[in-house]
């Protein structure tokens, strides 16, 4: 039972996982096009609405940073529990 229990705790948090790093890479696309944005205008003022903008992202990105590293301390703690509840159900 504590097996299965476990494989469910990895899935989910797999998947939420796989969640976050899909919207990290979609904030670092928008970062990295407000930055080149930022550099190619000659507008003061559109050079500061895009800097506004890619620092907003940045800061978005380490949000979801922080919540990525805290999921991975998840998955882990999870897949140790459950490689022991794999061994302790083999050795029986």
């Amino acid at each position: 039972m504590n097996l299965i229990h476990e494989a469910g705790y990895l899935y989910l948090y797999s998947k939420k996982l796989t969640k976050l790093n899909r919207e990290i890479k979609k904030l670092s696309k928008k970062a990295h096009k407000h930055i080149h944005k930022h550099n190619k205008t000659k507008s003061e003022n559109r050079k500061l609405r895009h800097k506004l903008k890619h620092k907003k992202t940045t800061e978005n990105i380490k949000g979801l940073m922080k919540k990525h590293n805290h999921l991975l301390t998840k998955l882990r703690h999870h897949y140790l529990t459950y490689s022991h509840a794999l061994k302790k159900e083999h050795k029986t």
